[in-house]
């Protein structure tokens, strides 16, 4: 093998397994960013954990009044 031959293929195995930590790297950020994305979603949503029933009845009284009340006044949204 000459030598030309073999520092072409240093070179291509050098630059896969830079691609592959790029990679390696970018996935973990995602992974990073995403774990923090839940975690700021679950302590958004933290106080519904907390409705008792009660509390639960009543947002859906509320809501089924909202819904009719924007209905009647012709709401733009389609639901």
């Amino acid at each position: 093998m000459t030598r030309a031959r073999c520092l072409g293929m240093w070179s291509r195995l050098r630059y896969r397994a830079e691609e592959t930590w790029g990679r390696h790297v970018s996935q973990r950020e995602l992974y990073r960013l995403l774990a923090r994305m839940r975690a700021e979603c679950k302590a958004r949503t933290a106080w519904v954990d907390e409705l008792t029933d009660e509390d639960m009845a009543a947002l859906r009284r509320r809501l089924a009044v909202s819904v009719r009340t924007d209905g009647e006044r012709g709401s733009p949204f389609p639901w």
